[in-house]
């Protein structure tokens, strides 16, 4: 959505993926500043995908278990389900209806095979650039 930029001061983030954006996202907190605060979401299959993830101390991490998550007659919830719903709900609380130029908040949306985040991310990327500035 938005590029992260490390030398910015209190940068708001929120982060989202799953397994196979670990690497992506690892890199990106490694760049953020120290006094950056925020949200991650990494969507596993099982417990036995959770691993550390060096963060700033103020940027929870919130494991999406797939496995939890009752969904029908399946075993697991449909690939994206979680993050869309986690990335919905902190869209909802975190970014304001409109910005004033003042409060900076970035955003990294993976998880790129799921058709649930790919309708997301053009959502967001439309709220975004309806908020942008007007010439």
């Amino acid at each position: 959505m938005n590029s992260l930029r490390p030398d910015h001061s209190h940068a708001q983030v929120m982060l989202a993926g799953d397994t196979t954006d670990l690497a992506a996202i690892r890199r990106i907190l490694a760049e953020l500043p120290d006094d950056a605060y925020g949200q991650v979401y990494l969507e596993i299959v099982s417990p036995i995908q959770i691993r550390p993830v060096p963060r700033p101390d103020g940027v929870a991490l919130t494991w999406l278990r797939r496995d939890l998550v009752p969904h029908g007659l399946l075993e697991i919830a449909p690939r994206g389900e979680l993050i869309r719903s986690a990335v919905i709900a902190w869209v909802s609380e975190w970014m304001p209806e409109t910005t004033d130029g003042r409060d900076d908040v970035y955003l990294w949306v993976g998880c790129t095979a799921s058709p649930r985040v790919g309708t997301l991310y053009r959502e967001l990327a439309s709220r975004l650039s309806a908020d942008g500035p007007e010439d």
